[in-house]
């Protein structure tokens, strides 16, 4: 082994003379503190991560400096292989030429071994990169998912307070009602149906006078503040607009109120600035 070391000493530094004159990385062998307590496989460890990151310079320095601690044949070899493959992916190919011409036919056999393994690494770290993006985006996912049940979660339980506040009322003003104020069966359910509709962020685009005329009777016994609140209009509501006020009410969204319209938000934000002329759009929004 001393030997050997002997003989490929003065090629080593050949090469190294003819790296020093591309990069400033590689250190001479007057550099290299051989009584360092470094040991060979730390620096031959250090080589292959810097080579995983493409730092080839700094992987060429050390796994030249893996070689000059080497203690064994072994540790040797597969600096020796190391520094070839090094060599061959920076594109020195005097280097590689002349450090190759003096190994031992084993290297040859180390170097397919260090190219394979790096291979290998590249390919199990691209599958770190994928499992944990894919991770990420399963955690996202999740995130989105319990936002959105937790939200209709309780859109649902202001829909179920408002339905059993509108039910109270029916009730108890059930024995006021005389009968001449009673309203037809089929125009009761209209009325309601439309109410429901808007509440529930139905298709109302098609709805025109009789629908808000029939919601307008029966509003006053199922939510009589807001009948008020509508009925303070300075001029005569259109059926949008009624439908509109009372989605405000119900705090629907511009994007909600242009699903329910199959409109623009932009065409929404229109009719909102038109109505705000004929009514105060705050006194729907107070308790």
């Amino acid at each position: 082994m001393h030997l050997m070391r002997k003989l490929l000493a003065p090629v080593l530094t050949i090469v190294c003379l003819l790296s020093a004159s591309q990069t400033t990385d590689i250190p001479s062998l007057s550099t290299i503190d051989k009584g360092s307590a470094d040991s060979a496989a730390i620096y031959q460890e250090r080589a292959y991560q810097e080579m995983f990151t493409d730092s080839l310079g700094k992987a060429e320095t050390l796994a030249y400096r893996a070689y000059m601690l080497s203690s064994d044949s072994t540790m040797e070899r597969s600096s020796l292989a190391l520094l070839c493959y090094i060599y061959y992916r920076e594109g020195k190919q005097e280097q590689l030429q002349l450090l190759m011409q003096t190994v031992s036919p084993d290297t040859y056999i180390n170097m397919m071994d260090v190219q394979g393994m790096v291979e290998r690494t590249k390919a199990g770290y691209e599958r770190q990169y994928y499992i944990a993006a894919l991770i990420v985006l399963l955690l996202v996912s999740g995130i989105v998912c319990f936002w959105y049940i937790r939200r209709m979660r309780t859109i649902n339980g202001i829909y179920r307070q408002r339905m059993n506040h509108v039910r109270q009322e029916l009730l108890s003003k059930e024995s006021n009602i005389t009968q001449s104020t009673i309203l037809p069966i089929d125009e009761t359910k209209k009325g309601i149906d439309v109410l429901y509709a808007i509440i529930n962020d139905q298709n109302i685009s098609q709805m025109g006078k009789q629908e808000e005329q029939a919601l307008l009777k029966n509003l006053p016994m199922v939510d009589a503040a807001l009948a008020t609140r509508i009925g303070k209009a300075s001029s005569p509501l259109t059926p949008k607009e009624t439908f509109f006020c009372i989605m405000e009410y119900y705090g629907k969204s511009d994007k909600q109120k242009a699903h329910s319209f199959c409109c623009s938000e932009q065409a929404i934000r229109s009719t909102k600035s038109r109505l705000a002329k004929k009514i105060d759009l705050s006194i729907l929004h107070s308790e």
